[in-house]
């Protein structure tokens, strides 16, 4: 999992002494290109914080011709390369070319044309990229590009030849929409907004945990998120021929590589279609990579009809049973991957077997190959338009980025459906620096929810002797839009009018008005640092909001009055302390395992 490692380490920290030791730099392989926008609307100053911005960036690495490269590349009207993945083989000549960066200050945002040279020159081997090293590219831009039209479809073509896009935008003139073209899905993980160019320092450990650990690469990723039963089925009929067979098993075992396998993590099984029906191998016949890749280089073609249908109904009837070695639990996905370059000789029957697999969980991805597949069909067959198409058998490797980062994301979703409030104490003890971490930590609990109106709604409100509503539960139903939110959360400090807060939490934000439904778990979580104004009150709001059906979370930091910590919460486990703002991250976890309760 290169790529992933990489992601979780970029933009981790703002600065790094020569003292410090390779441990506590990202030492994983990857190619990153920065591309930074120099048109008109940049100032100087604000371009010379981006500099400083790529500099601290790369100040987390081990730069060096066997770890990570990186490039830059800047953008106005025309691109700009200054220099090229592999040109600077440490990162103190990194630190040094990227200070003879030039400000330019003038023409158009061309990204369109950015996003081109990303794709077809600056990952090319002739610029230093190595091949099969993971590829990342840091776009930064305040504005919106002068064709949107050709930046969209730009950045498609880049995610589709494997690059991972994350997207930083700066200021009020940029277009949200346009931004999430450009990132890489998810837009939670790679699309990041800000006010002023002077935010990207604070964005730095914001983006900590998506960095390094996506430069480790999309099969730790899958591995990491647990075990699959994955099967593919493989078109064998006579349109297909022995050649085009023989791409489709490569492009399997290419799949294979970037998972764990085994009897606790990713089991593989595949089925080949034509006239017979075969199942290859069981799902649980092998639990080492290389004798499956040998198992897959041994299926022989067999000529016939597309009997797709029926490939379908063995999947169901044979393969996804547990004496070929399916696993029943729940919680481990069920995915059929089908290829395939033509219609099937009995369509409703195709369509028949489709939708019961579906209705037994099991998540389809079709893949059609050339010309004479059948649009309809392949979307009857996949769940949640989980189609492909590539014009070519030896297109198929184009796919493999984009087909395992839809395979893999799906893998922890948060199945739970909840109200969540939080209430942030922004009183004097609180202070400016620390209130920017709470706000970290509420923007990392969202991270991993499923933040949507039939699924977690979150709002969150501040307060020092007032009450301040920062947003509603049902102001966002994108995760992105909220994490900017959160990021413009004011500080203004006061007098620890927690009673109040509390009072204002349960009349007022599990109000209908504010957006609460119905039959929805509610909770509320309180974070704070000090005694309250009045501790009678506190635990009289905090009583009368648990009557009302709020499961009330406390979360004392530093040292805090556990007896009104006590007071608040629905009982000991829903009562939580912690040294200091900085450690307030070790209980990301628990808040969001809290919200996707089901």
């Amino acid at each position: 999992m290169k790529l992933g490692i990489l992601l979780a380490f970029i933009f981790y920290s703002g600065s790094v002494n020569a003292a410090e030791t390779e441990e506590s730099s990202c030492g994983t392989e990857g190619d990153v290109v920065f591309l930074l926008d120099n048109s008109g609307s940049v100032s100087k100053s604000d371009f010379k914080l981006m500099l400083g911005f790529v500099k601290d960036v790369v100040k987390k690495f081990i730069v060096s011709k066997t770890k990570v490269q990186v490039g830059l590349e800047t953008f106005e009207t025309g691109v700009q390369t200054e220099f090229k993945l592999g040109t600077h083989g440490n990162t103190q000549d990194v630190l040094d070319a990227v200070d003879k960066v030039s400000y330019v200050g003038g023409g158009g945002t061309n990204t369109g044309d950015a996003l081109k040279h990303l794709r077809t020159t600056s990952f090319s081997t002739a610029f230093g990229h190595r091949a099969g090293v993971p590829k990342l590219a840091i776009v930064v831009t305040d504005g919106v590009s002068s064709y949107k039209n050709r930046t969209k479809e730009q950045a498609r073509l880049a995610h589709n030849s494997g690059i991972t896009v994350m997207a930083v935008g700066v200021g009020k003139s940029t277009d949200q929409v346009e931004l999430q073209d450009i990132a890489s899905d998810p837009d939670s993980k790679y699309l990041f907004h800000i006010d002023a160019f002077v935010g990207l320092k604070m964005i730095e450990s914001t983006l900590a945990s998506a960095t390094c650990t996506k430069l480790q690469g999309l099969a730790s990723d899958c591995a990491e998120k647990g075990a699959a039963d994955i099967v593919f089925l493989l078109d064998s009929s006579g349109s297909v021929g022995v050649e085009n067979f023989d791409l489709m098993k490569n492009f399997t075992k290419s799949i294979v590589d970037e998972f764990a396998i085994g009897p606790n993590a990713v089991q593989f099984g595949i089925v080949i279609f034509s006239t017979p029906v075969i199942g290859a191998f069981k799902l649980n016949q092998y639990s080492d990579r290389e004798e499956l890749k040998k198992a897959i280089d041994g299926i022989e073609f067999k000529d016939g009809e597309t009997h797709t249908g029926k490939a379908l109904e063995y999947l169901r009837e044979h393969t996804f049973t547990r004496q070929e070695g399916y696993r029943s639990n729940p919680n481990i996905p069920k995915v059929a991957i089908v290829i395939t370059d033509g219609h099937s000789t009995h369509k409703d029957k195709t369509k028949e077997q489709a939708q019961k697999l579906k209705e037994q969980d099991v998540e389809i991805y079709s893949i059609g190959v050339g010309n004479d597949v059948d649009e309809e069909e392949l979307g009857n067959m996949a769940s949640n338009k989980n189609v492909f198409r590539v014009d070519t058998f030896s297109a198929l490797e184009h796919l493999r980025p984009l087909l395992l980062r839809q395979v893999c994301k799906a893998k922890n979703t948060c199945l739970g459906k909840s109200d969540v409030v939080f209430l942030l104490d922004s009183s004097c003890s609180v202070g400016k620096e620390n209130f920017q971490k709470l706000k970290h930590f509420v923007s990392d609990v969202t991270y991993n929810l499923y933040i949507d109106k039939n699924g977690i709604q979150m709002g969150v409100e501040s307060y020092e002797c007032k009450v301040h509503t920062n947003f509603e539960l049902n102001r966002f139903h994108n995760k992105v839009q909220m994490q900017s939110a959160i990021n413009n959360i004011e500080y203004k400090p006061g007098g620890t009018n927690t009673g109040e807060a509390i009072k204002h939490m349960w009349t007022r934000s599990f109000s209908s008005d504010y957006g609460n439904r119905d039959n929805v778990k509610k909770i509320g979580i309180v974070i704070t640092d000090g005694d309250s104004k009045s501790k009678a009150t506190t635990f009289y709001e905090a009583h009368k909001a648990r009557e009302s059906g709020v499961t009330m979370v406390a979360i004392g930091v530093g040292d805090m009055d556990v007896e009104e910590l006590r007071g608040i919460a629905n009982g000991t486990d829903y009562l939580y302390t912690t040294k200091s703002y900085d450690t307030l991250r070790d209980l990301t976890k628990k808040m969001t395992a809290l919200a996707c309760e089901t």
